[in-house]
């Protein structure tokens, strides 16, 4: 808009410096200079609006960007005070882990000790298993691969293993000594109250006595009894009261 009036203000004066002459061509040149001048100034200002526009949309863009970054900055913050709960929480979790850990490890020795303890004052039954479970045990609390974890797991097992023996009833045949003879028997087992032995042809009968370490004979009475708990184990005869001898267990450890 500005270069059409400056052109047409130079139309102008050429016109009327056509008309007048000579004696206007200085007139003339001013007049030109004057709208070369104006015209620059136009183009200039134009140039600065344009930048002008530029800055205030970029300014506005730096305001918002500024806006974010401290809703960023503030968010981050409490961001960062919920993760510094979190690894304070974790630290206390570690530092009690360790104390556990170096509590349950000899505790799990003491418990396996207490454990081998009791299978040596228990009744004879299952001698072999129970003494390879122990030793299975031992082997696994001196591994220093296996996880501690596990090894709890390991000890937790045997020991459920041996309160189900306390639990149920079991005949098996065994070969024992009775007086100094080896002899092949049954064994009923009366959870971990008692054991009872009787020979293959029913004539003899006895049980484990404790203290002494040893099978003892029953008289006849007994040996009948024995007989209907085997049978009421194997499901073969119907429940019934029945009195068979027992010895006093020992202190329990």
């Amino acid at each position: 808009m500005l270069k059409s009036i400056t052109l047409g203000a130079l139309l102008t004066i050429a016109m009327t410096a056509n008309v007048c002459g000579a004696a206007s061509q200085p007139t003339y040149e001013k007049a030109v200079k004057a709208l070369k001048t104006e015209a620059a100034a136009s183009e200039k200002y134009q140039k600065w609006d344009d930048i002008k526009r530029e800055l205030a949309a970029e300014i506005t863009n730096m305001k918002m960007l500024d806006d974010w970054m401290s809703f960023q900055n503030k968010k981050y913050q409490r961001y960062i005070k919920r993760q510094q709960k979190t690894i304070a929480e974790l630290k206390r979790r570690k530092a009690e882990a360790q104390k556990i850990r170096m509590e349950l490890e000899p505790f799990l020795e003491t418990i396996v000790d207490k454990l081998e303890e009791q299978v040596n004052a228990d009744l004879p039954f299952l001698n072999k298993e129970r003494t390879q479970r122990i030793a299975f045990l031992r082997d696994s609390l001196d591994d220093y691969h296996l996880e501690l974890s596990e090894k709890l797991r390991r000890i937790f097992e045997a020991l459920q293993v041996e309160t189900e023996y306390g639990r149920n009833v079991e005949t098996a045949s065994e070969q024992i000594e009775l007086s100094g003879i080896p002899t092949t028997v049954s064994v009923f087992r009366l959870g971990r109250t008692a054991l009872y032995y009787q020979t293959e042809d029913g004539k003899s009968s006895g049980y484990w006595d404790r203290h002494g370490k040893t099978w003892v004979p029953v008289n006849t009475e007994f040996s009948r009894d024995i007989q209907k708990a085997k049978d009421m184990a194997s499901r073969k005869r119907a429940v019934e009261l029945i009195s068979l001898p027992i010895t006093q267990p020992a202190d329990k450890i």
